[in-house]
């Protein structure tokens, strides 16, 4: 879809990345959520881009005073300078109380004030804060609608492009106010049963022109409005030639046929403290060594601990101290939304040029988007565009039980390249570790199973484990 209308831009990238450009010039865009959904704060980000455009700036506002909207400003670092706000009580001050039902007069005074200051002022960006207001002065929808009309039509006359933001308090609410706008941005704030609230919009409307449907994650930060657009696969490529990486693992390139590529997707499988961890850093390691940027995104383990294991192998920068072209996040689950997670995979592949990506460990991951019940498909769309991005990406799963492909995690490695299992087996009174190979989409590999031993140089692959004679009570080696 293209359109001759300009673009305006929001102050916020990423929200003018999933309008395809910012909100339509000299058009009325309606934006609206529950209370506590960033709705003003948005709004406030708007009117400071026009001020560093050089651009006159309107904050009409029928709720809240202007100290209160300098408190919020204040508690962002903001400066309001240059920003008119002009306070409206919905009725004029002479005008007496009632418990009656408002009338038509009333209502009608209102919108020709709202518009008559916005003409006066000659405003290029507007804010009008908040709709609820004038919604309560109207008798029905249909009488709501008409005056809403009344008003666009008086917008469009003086070439402003408008920003109204609507409370959305109405318990049986319509949708007069969608249809008579222009354009439409929901907010969403959702609880968790644990953890930070969650945070979504969408654009449910742009009227003549493009825009990313569905959810987009968002946050708000001090100074920040952080906007993660969902992540289309088929929209990313890249042409950078085809690495192959060795693990370095003795006994193990062997086993698993030779090199990983870049492009490729790896699950590893295994119960805790089997060795998948130690797995990944060998290759973390082989890519670094090359001067290729690796990220390593933890959910479970502490920073602290794995830089410990990485410092020795990898060096420091003398600036920065940190591991060279090592890219360690440390993810808590109860923050951090499935947008914002796929969005820093993002920046490390689109910044820094990443070539391998490791996610340790899914399980935990499951826990951010477990309301979602979306695993496999935002999984398929990241594996998707770390292959379009010739990206090699490795997922540390832990389980006890046997391989399930019908229950996560052991679901996603149906949609994975490479399947390694990792486990433990009791032989002797002495339990023992083994790894395979179960599933490889290019090229061979062996289908043996193979004695592994953490030691304190690394990983060792020994021989082929024989047929053991399993005791009643014993742990055998897993399917």
């Amino acid at each position: 879809m293209t359109s001759d209308v300009t673009r305006v831009l929001t102050g916020i990238p990423e929200l003018d990345a999933v309008l395809r450009g910012g909100v339509m010039r000299g058009r009325v865009h309606l934006i609206e959520g529950r209370p506590g959904t960033g709705k003003t704060t948005l709004g406030l980000r708007y009117l400071m881009e026009g001020i560093k455009r050089d651009e006159r700036c309107l904050y009409v506002t029928l709720s809240e005073t202007k100290a209160e909207l300098g408190f919020t400003a204040a508690n962002h670092g903001w400066s309001l300078d240059g920003i008119r706000i002009e306070e409206l009580l919905p009725l004029p001050p002479e005008a007496p109380q009632s418990i009656l039902l408002p009338t038509d007069s009333e209502l009608s005074a209102l919108v020709d004030r709202v518009a008559d200051l916005i003409a006066s002022v000659g405003a290029d960006r507007v804010v009008i804060d908040s709709m609820v207001e004038i919604r309560l002065l109207a008798r029905d929808s249909a009488h709501y609608r008409r005056q809403i009309i009344e008003l666009r039509c008086r917008l469009a006359e003086s070439g402003a492009t408008v920003m109204m933001l609507d409370d959305l308090t109405s318990d049986g609410r319509e949708f007069e106010l969608q249809s008579a706008v222009h354009g439409v941005v929901t907010l969403e704030q959702l609880e968790r049963s644990f953890g930070a609230a969650r945070r979504r919009l969408r654009v449910v409307k742009l009227r003549g022109g493009d825009f990313q449907s569905g959810w987009h994650d968002y946050a708000i930060l001090t100074g920040e409005v952080l906007v993660f657009p969902s992540l289309i696969a088929q929209e990313h490529s890249r042409d950078d030639p085809e690495l192959e990486v060795l693990s370095q693992v003795e006994g193990f390139d062997d086993m698993f046929g030779g090199p990983m590529v870049t492009g490729s997707s790896t699950m590893l499988l295994g119960p805790s403290g089997v060795g998948k961890s130690t797995l990944a850093l060998q290759y973390a390691l082989s890519m670094v060594q090359t001067g290729n940027h690796v990220g390593y995104f933890t959910f479970d383990e502490s920073e602290k601990t794995l830089r410990s294991r990485l410092v020795e192998h990898m060096g420091v920068d003398e600036a920065t101290q940190q591991p060279r072209c090592f890219h360690l996040r440390r993810l808590n689950p109860s923050r951090i939304s499935p947008g914002e997670f796929i969005w820093n995979v993002r920046r490390l592949v689109e910044d820094r040029n990443a070539r391998l990506i490791i996610i340790d460990s899914i399980n935990s991951y499951l826990d951010v988007i477990r309301e979602e019940k979306s695993l496999l498909l935002q999984m398929n769309e990241l594996f998707s565009y770390l292959s379009n991005m010739n990206v090699m990406s490795i997922i540390v799963g832990a389980h006890s039980a046997r391989l399930d492909t019908s229950k996560e995690p052991d679901a996603l490695s149906i949609i994975t390249d490479n399947i390694i299992s990792l486990r433990y087996y009791e032989y002797d009174n002495v339990v023992h570790k083994a790894i395979s190979v179960l599933k490889k989409r290019r090229g061979r590999h062996s289908h043996e199973i193979r004695a592994l031993h953490l030691t304190p140089d690394g990983i060792r692959i020994d021989g082929k484990i024989e047929a053991l004679d399993v005791s009643p009570g014993a742990m055998p080696l897993e399917a």
